[in-house]
């Protein structure tokens, strides 16, 4: 199954610490690994791993760290064909800093990403496919990607991210009309629908935005999801995480892989959080795990998908 995801692409540096330095102070570093990452790769890479045949369109520098970042998105099975290349500007670059906990604090550094514009995406790039990911809070370009899904019949998902809570329902609203799948996590849904409960976030949105299901990832409260009228939660599976960079789109992969599949909500939850679960208990950003992986997980625990 062709499938396409739209959005950033980065070269990612991690740095383990036990604690986050205050002003004019030093912390130790534990460990120091590098990797790809952005959303958008991030999610192709994990449906590679899925079965799923994924393309990735974005943008990158004409600079050895561009040159890195698709060599490894090829050596995932990843299409890179239409990646804009961009001369003059540095591709983007992550530092995450993530805490024994398992937590992550990042900064970014957006870089060639920002050069990716609608015209970009245009039709002839996604002939072929059968659904197109939007892991950007810009909604220029998802509204140029939900004419292009209708002209190449493509169903839509959305991941935009704190960039996109941020602009409000206003601006939301119209710009994920329509669209078949709105990712969020419950920080974002609180933080668009302006309540400090994550429920209450989820049924309001529910009934602000006109989109096919809206599901939110609640970290170690599971995930929900809202569609056909119904609100339907499904737990998170108990594991100790050692890194979180990622999960929300090895989470986003695993369910759109569910989605293409016709499964129903309750499948799509189970296998998604099951993805998202073994993806924590691995470093880096890419660690997302392989379709047989999730479902020796699930079987082991008594699950069958």
């Amino acid at each position: 199954m062709e499938i396409a995801s739209v959005g950033n692409l980065n070269f990612d540096v991690y740095l383990r610490v036990s604690e986050l330095p205050g002003p004019d102070e030093n912390a130790e570093v534990l460990d120091l690994y590098t990797g790809g990452g952005g959303s958008a790769a991030n999610f192709a890479v994990a449906a590679a791993r899925l079965g799923l045949a994924p393309r990735f369109i974005g943008a990158v520098g004409e600079d050895p760290l561009g040159e890195i970042s698709l060599r490894e998105l090829r050596e995932e099975g990843v299409d890179v064909t239409y990646v804009k290349r961009i001369a003059g500007v540095r591709s983007g670059l992550v530092v995450v800093l993530v805490h024994p906990d398992g937590v992550k604090r990042m900064l970014s550094y957006r870089g060639a990403n920002l050069g990716l514009a609608p015209g970009d995406l245009t039709p002839e790039k996604f002939r072929g496919v059968r659904h197109i990911h939007l892991a950007t809070g810009r909604t220029e370009l998802i509204l140029k990607a939900k004419e292009v899904a209708r002209e190449v019949g493509a169903s839509l998902s959305v991941d935009g991210g704190t960039a996109l809570a941020k602009k409000g329902l206003d601006i939301v609203r119209p710009a994920v009309e329509g669209v078949d799948v709105l990712f969020m996590n419950q920080a974002e849904a609180r933080l668009l629908a302006g309540s400090h409960d994550h429920r209450t976030a989820v049924e309001k949105l529910a009934r602000e935005l006109r989109v096919g299901e809206l599901v939110v990832t609640l970290g170690a409260r599971g995930a929900a999801a809202y569609g056909g009228g119904k609100l339907l939660h499904v737990d998170a599976f108990r594991v100790d995480a050692v890194d979180t960079t990622g999960a929300g789109d090895c989470f986003a992969a695993a369910y759109i892989a569910m989605h293409l599949r016709g499964r129903d909500p309750y499948e799509k939850l189970l296998f998604a959080n099951a993805a998202a679960a073994i993806k924590v208990t691995r470093p880096g950003a890419r660690s997302s795990p392989r379709y047989a992986e999730v479902e020796a997980f699930l079987a082991s625990l008594g699950y069958k998908i």
